[in-house]
């Protein structure tokens, strides 16, 4: 009875999350009948929604197969994030929500597959260096072979297949994986009772093991590496903080938080003086308003049609975010704003912590600092900094640096990695029962 209680709740969950994605799709659908819109958007946009409806509801009675003593609020959350996504990328660019729609279903084979093949995770644990090697290699590779699927800005991923799907290319981005990795890697390296005694227990105070330094200065080089050469501050700029983050969860030491930050400022400092990307995200966050030029015209239309959006906005379809850049991509949440609302934006912000809640919650009832809570604790963290990083740049409370929002987000390698890792946090939630 309990266990029936249980996927039920799950059930009726998943069942208010597509209410509202119904609802916000039938007044897309009213808002484009003032418009001239053709036969084919009309049976390609259903097509979408029930497809995500189907998915939605497959994943739900998969997880009752393969794990039925799980969290039951962690997918009905992701999925409505995804439904939100999908509807607001629908208005902006027709044919990436249709893409939107495959990796969707891509996330939730690959979720159902991560459950259910959780424990060759052990293999990765047991052989950190190698995956870590393994990351670093693919997104080296991205200065020999990158493309830039826009054929602009950084070449920050690889092509998948030599073939087109839907007159696309499929691409994969390396650096996406390398966080996962770089996780998966200090949660095994963190998780050694070995390391542990040596990070907590050192003669002098100012002085740093082995065992903290050498994954620092690692770490350190890597996203130097990635925002000067590749270009990619948003990566770099997450896995640092994670790293930061997840050692001081795991140590408990004051000490290696702060000379973490001052690393990270001196970081900032140095790129600074050898990436024009970092000067013009800098400037562009202290001072979009003065700047000249097309740099800025992402943050500063942004900041307009928000402002405009009010407490309930324009309405779903009736915004004018599509003028926004990449609204479909990093600058989504402005989108969400601009057409919901704020009420829109503390909803998916709302949604966000109780996802993260959940997470945290799983990681705190498993065995301490086992390799488990260590790794769950940190794909937590990377949600959250990410959120924070992608959220606070649309704010102007930090520099945009160009990452998806988790969930929400259009991109094919974020969304399907994403579902993946929350695949094994599930599986690993029939512990605590």
């Amino acid at each position: 009875m309990k266990h029936f209680n249980r996927t039920n709740r799950e059930l009726i969950l998943l069942s208010i999350g597509i209410i509202f994605v119904i609802l916000s799709s039938i007044s897309l659908y009213l808002s484009r009948m003032y418009q001239q819109i053709d036969a084919q958007f009309i049976t390609l946009f259903g097509t979408s929604i029930i497809t995500w409806i189907i998915l939605s509801v497959i994943g739900h009675f998969g997880l009752n197969v393969i794990n039925p003593f799980r969290d039951t609020i962690i997918f009905p959350i992701i999925a409505t994030l995804s439904g939100i996504g999908l509807v607001t990328v629908w208005h902006l660019q027709g044919i990436y929500a249709i893409r939107y729609t495959i990796w969707y279903i891509a996330g939730i084979i690959c979720m159902l597959a991560s459950i259910k093949w959780s424990n060759t995770i052990k293999y990765i644990q047991q052989h950190p260096y190698l995956s870590l090697f393994i990351g670093i290699l693919l997104t080296a590779l991205t200065l020999l072979i990158g493309v830039s699927p826009s054929n602009k800005g950084p070449t920050l991923w690889l092509t998948l297949l030599p073939f087109d799907i839907i007159n696309h290319k499929i691409y994969f981005q390396p650096s996406e994986l390398l966080k996962i990795l770089i996780i998966t890697f200090l949660a095994s390296y963190l998780s050694s009772q070995r390391t542990a005694l040596i990070l907590k227990h050192t003669k002098y105070k100012l002085m740093f093991p082995l065992a903290f330094l050498i994954p620092m200065i690692t770490i350190w080089l890597l996203i130097t590496f990635m925002v000067i050469i590749q270009g990619d501050l948003g990566a770099g700029w997450i896995i640092y903080c994670t790293f930061i983050t997840i050692l001081f969860v795991r140590t408990q030491q004051k000490k290696y938080m702060i000379y973490g930050v001052v690393l990270f400022i001196l970081a900032v400092c140095f790129v600074y003086l050898y990436s024009d990307l970092v000067k013009i995200r800098i400037h562009g966050w202290l001072e979009p308003w003065l700047q000249t030029g097309t740099n800025f015209y992402q943050i500063t239309q942004a900041w307009l049609y928000m402002s405009n959006a009010g407490l309930i906005g324009s309405g779903i379809g009736s915004g004018q975010s599509q003028y926004i850049p990449l609204a479909h991509s990093d600058f989504i949440f402005a989108s969400i704003v601009s057409e919901w609302g704020q009420i829109g934006g503390l909803f998916v912000i709302l949604l966000l912590l109780i996802l993260l809640h959940r997470i945290f919650r799983t990681a705190q009832l498993l065995k301490s600092n086992s390799f488990n809570a260590l790794l769950i604790s940190g794909i937590g963290i990377l949600i959250l900094i990410q959120s924070t990083i992608n959220i606070g740049g649309i704010l102007r409370i930090l520099p945009i640096t160009g990452v998806p929002l988790p969930y929400v987000s259009y991109g094919g390698t974020s969304m399907v990695l994403s579902y993946m890792t929350i695949g094994y946090i599930i599986s690993k939630t029939r512990l605590l029962l």
